[in-house]
């Protein structure tokens, strides 16, 4: 929902601010035009302490930049106090009664009692969760993923400045983004309940492959409706593994090490993002620069290759 909100706002607030600083910028141009000849003939003072304080304080300006910046701390300090109110709770299913052949289910009420994490040392924990044979297929699993996790790394930092840099300052760069939170939300509890007989590596595996094939389009098309059309490709392929592939990690952990494997599963995304925020830079810069020619087909090629070996290693 953060995600939905922020891209509206995003493009709000850059269009309102350049807004505001295009009329402080002509208003000053004209001043300039009408002091030139008074300028010419009188020369200013040295300016004083308070002068440059003066031209400091309203040399500063609050700039669209850091109105997102200025939100993002109250919404994260809101997220860190309803922390506090979160109660971890397990929910116990009574065995069910077989009585002639039949499963009677009917008015068992659920048990819920407080979740207790099984504690130990960290060198405890971790030898005990790397004996296990699931933890390494579980671990395969997730290093298979990461070239097509990779693609929502460029969708933060390689799309939007693809998108100004080919479109132009004004294109609605946050909105689009957040055509992906909003289908996330939509599709996620739809596709998981109609599909929650089906193995989720299967899903995954189905998911991947959408998901990887969203990136041809901006190898085959530099427009707007190619960025919207890959947005939403993305976001169907996001909806089938995404969510089964936290399916997976609950499948095969034991009761208890939940935070373990969660904790391992993230750790090859956040190593992966310093070499993928490198290698977003080097591509714009040589197929996509602020100014010359561009070849962003050719960039976005490179990134499509590159996740479509993990769907293609899934096989």
């Amino acid at each position: 929902v953060a995600a939905l909100v922020s891209g509206p706002i995003v493009d709000a607030c850059t269009m309102y601010y350049k807004h505001q600083l295009e009329q402080q910028q002509d208003h000053q141009q004209g001043q300039d035009g009408t002091s030139f000849h008074q300028n010419m003939l009188i020369v200013d003072p040295a300016p004083d302490e308070t002068d440059t304080a003066t031209t400091d304080s309203e040399a500063w300006q609050f700039t669209g930049y850091r109105m997102v910046c200025f939100s993002a701390v109250i919404a994260n300090a809101v997220g860190v106090m309803m922390a506090f109110t979160v109660r971890e709770i397990k929910l116990d299913r009574p065995s069910p009664q077989i009585e002639h052949g039949i499963t009677d289910e009917t008015n068992k009420p659920s048990n819920v009692t407080e979740f207790k994490p099984v504690k130990g040392s960290p060198w405890a924990i971790l030898q005990e969760t790397v004996r296990t044979k699931t933890f390494w297929r579980f671990l395969l699993v997730c290093l298979i993923t990461l070239n097509v996790r990779m693609i929502f790394r460029h969708l933060d930092a390689t799309l939007p400045k693809y998108m100004v840099r080919e479109f132009g300052e004004n294109v609605p760069k946050g909105t689009i983004y957040s055509i992906n939170p909003a289908m996330i939300i939509c599709m996620v509890p739809i596709i998981t309940a109609a599909t929650s007989k089906v193995d989720p590596l299967v899903m995954i595996h189905y998911g991947t492959y959408i998901s990887a094939a969203s990136v041809f389009l901006l190898a085959m098309s530099t427009s707007v409706t190619a960025s919207i059309l890959f947005i939403i490709i993305l976001s169907i392929g996001e909806a089938i593994w995404s969510p089964r592939l936290y399916d997976y990690t609950m499948s095969v952990v034991r009761e208890g090490r939940e935070g373990t494997y969660m904790a391992l599963s993230s750790a090859p995304l956040f190593l992966a993002k310093l070499p993928v925020g490198f290698l977003s830079g080097y591509l714009l810069e040589k197929y996509c620069p602020k100014e010359g020619h561009r070849e962003s087909r050719m960039m976005w090629l490179i990134i499509a290759l590159l996740t479509a070996s993990s769907p293609v290693f899934l096989t």
